[in-house]
């Protein structure tokens, strides 16, 4: 309780949004159809174990030390959750965002320039708030001198303990920080800006994310306007490379460390004025092949999305929208 109350009075500069870090979803189960989160999901857990051969105190001192591989994060602003993200610590991506399309507003959001990190992914006592990396740092060192952590141990060190639990911004290189949940789908410029977090992007190619794939997102939008939805949910998600052999990673000193997808995703299912379903769908998009990355696969219903996203393995039982079913 000490740690928690010490670091929580400390003034820094953060953006002002939570990053809820838990076991479930409960808190932000709204961001999901029917209240429903996904299920199904059944992919190999990469381990993130650390060697803590001589280390002191490693309990306290290492970075989301006996953690679960999972984490569910619930986006927060003031009064209001966002979004909710299902990531994977050991490959360090985000498998899936979940979100309520904003199709009434009129000029969506374009979020942030700066790419934020979670605080909570790297010790749980940590404040919630999406920082940047100066300001997480901050917050470790301070956490390092009250828990007697010493920087001697390269293990402990503040960049190092960020970078053992999330990808930070030298990660992507010769990739693009593709969003799950994109700003253009939020007119809200808080909530359009809380999506510029690396716990909401993953390893994008730079000509999908710029060309079919951004037309995609723009086109769910618009369709769900058009076709007279009053409510529009969706899921955007990842496929992991490794599910089908090593996969492909990006690098830190010759050392497996984000995960590059083979296939990004996207599910999205609307009601009417009368809470009443109407319609679902959506897309796959190879990642990783550059000869087939101007091809978007569209989908008109979401079992037909689902069956696909079973054959690349996410699950025998993967559902999306599992109350989903059309009038």
């Amino acid at each position: 309780m000490g740690t928690t109350s010490f670091l929580c009075l400390s003034l820094v500069f953060t953006w002002g949004v939570s990053g809820e870090v838990a076991d479930n979803f409960n808190n932000c189960k709204n961001s999901f159809f029917r209240s429903t989160p996904v299920s199904g999901l059944n992919i190999p857990i990469v381990p993130t174990e650390q060697n803590t051969d001589g280390l002191p105190n490693f309990e306290k001192c290492l970075s989301a030390y006996n953690v679960a591989p999972l984490a569910h994060i619930c986006q927060r602003g003031e009064n209001v959750y966002y979004f909710a993200t299902l990531y994977d610590r050991g490959r360090r991506i985000p498998l899936y965002s979940a979100y309520e399309v904003d199709i009434k507003g009129t000029e969506p959001g374009r979020g942030r320039n700066t790419f934020y990190q979670e605080p909570q992914l790297v010790h749980s006592s940590l404040p919630r708030n999406q920082m940047d990396v100066k300001s997480c740092k901050n917050e470790i060192k301070k956490y390092n001198n009250y828990t007697g952590c010493k920087e001697s141990f390269p293990q402990y060190r503040q960049l190092n303990k960020i970078m053992q639990s999330q990808a930070v911004d030298g990660d992507f290189v010769g990739y693009d920080r593709g969003h799950l949940n994109p700003a253009g789908h939020h007119s809200n410029e808080d909530y359009s800006s809380a999506t510029t977090v690396f716990t909401n992007v993953a390893p994008q190619n730079g000509q999908m994310n710029n060309g079919k794939w951004n037309e995609y997102e723009k086109w769910v939008r618009k369709y769900g306007k058009d076709k007279g939805c009053d409510k529009m949910y969706a899921v955007v998600g990842v496929v992991p490379s490794d599910l089908n052999g090593d996969g492909k990673w990006l690098k830190r000193a010759k050392e497996n460390a984000v995960n590059v997808p083979s296939h990004y995703w996207s599910a999205y299912c609307c009601t009417n004025s009368k809470d009443e379903p109407i319609l679902s769908g959506g897309a796959i998009c190879p990642n990783l092949d550059i000869t087939n990355n101007s091809k978007v696969e569209y989908y008109d219903s979401v079992g037909e999305l689902e069956k696909e996203l079973q054959k690349l393995k996410l699950g025998n039982n993967f559902k999306i929208f599992a109350r989903f079913v059309a009038k």
